[in-house]
């Protein structure tokens, strides 16, 4: 029997964008491009009769962007959205706003180069793969009868929030400055804690071990269970943490909703993997909510000792 291909909408205002993106996708043969849109109306015009798994979406658009589209979308048809764009920074408000409306993961679109473009596609390969299997109650958002926001988006705007897409990982002191992780699957987000000390650090961790992919690593160490590990204890050293006053906190590591080729079990072995990464740090685990079938959203704050997780049927609770 053939295997169930992944079906992805990309939603892009650039005919030249749509156009690489497609053919660049369709390399991987477990994908299959369905459709393609230059707007959000477009889009929601063609959800119906194309039924994709995954959207690949751009922010800025005519008629309607791409936070707008959000939600129309995810109050009616909760589907996993990656948003691509050159917008979206880590502390932008525009990307807290897509991600406030049910967007799944983000990538900033490269700057320029053949090889900028290969990293691109390598990286959506595996965020499309990941974000297929979703718990796609996480995604959904109760923003019907609201208002939408304009279609005019701030490109300057800042906020107090890092969100931390797959593989991204951040350590901070700044009294007041957030660490998110949205919808968690099996993936682990990974909190570092000092005592005695404001220093934190979070990471999204997507596989268990590096040798999987030496150069991907290397750029994104946060990636993978014993780099990642490594990198946190590295920042909590420079912020002036002793090592000796290092803890952990873990949540995610849950089963996938679908089954794709090596993600088979991925958030078991997720966890295990960093659990021995820390046990090899001499970091001790104070806390942790992993497994089940539901998504995390993880919230840690420089100057506090808490993780706050959030699923939409449990709201918010703490370790």
């Amino acid at each position: 029997m053939l295997e169930k291909k992944i079906r992805v909408l990309i939603v892009d205002d650039q005919a030249l964008v749509l156009d690489i993106l497609a053919r660049g996708l369709a390399k991987d043969p477990s994908i299959l491009v369905v459709g393609t849109a230059t707007d959000g109306q477009l889009a929601l015009n063609q959800i119906d009769r194309v039924n994709p798994d995954v959207i690949i979406l751009d922010l800025e658009m005519p008629r309607m962007n791409g936070i707008q589209f959000l939600h129309h979308l995810m109050p009616v048809n909760p589907i996993p959205t990656i948003v691509l764009s050159a917008l979206t920074q880590n502390n932008s408000k525009v990307t807290v706003d897509a991600f406030e409306a049910g967007a799944f993961d983000f990538l900033a679109k490269p700057s320029g180069g053949a090889r900028a473009l290969s990293d691109l596609l390598n990286q959506l390969w595996t965020k499309i793969k990941i974000a297929a299997t979703q718990d796609r109650r996480q995604l959904k958002k109760s923003n019907l009868g609201k208002s939408l926001p304009s279609n005019a988006l701030d490109r300057k705007a800042v906020t107090n929030k890092s969100i931390l897409g797959m593989g991204a990982y951040e350590t901070s002191n700044d009294p007041g400055k957030d660490l998110k992780i949205y919808a968690l699957g099996s993936c682990v987000g990974l909190a570092m804690f000092c005592q005695g000390m404001p220093a934190v650090s979070l990471a999204h961790i997507v596989l268990p071990a590096s040798k999987s992919d030496t150069d991907k690593a290397q750029k994104l160490p946060g990636y993978f269970a014993d780099t990642a590990v490594d990198v946190m204890v590295m920042g909590m050293l420079q912020k002036g943490c002793p090592k000796q006053a290092l803890y952990a906190k873990m949540a995610g590591g849950a089963k996938t909703n679908v089954d794709i080729g090596d993600y088979f079990g991925i958030g078991q072995r997720n966890a295990v993997a960093v659990k021995a990464a820390l046990i090899k740090q001499g970091i001790k685990v104070v806390a942790s909510d992993l497994g089940g079938e539901i998504s995390r959203t993880v919230t840690i704050s420089a100057g506090k000792s808490n993780m706050r997780l959030y699923h939409p049927d449990k709201g918010d609770w703490d370790l």
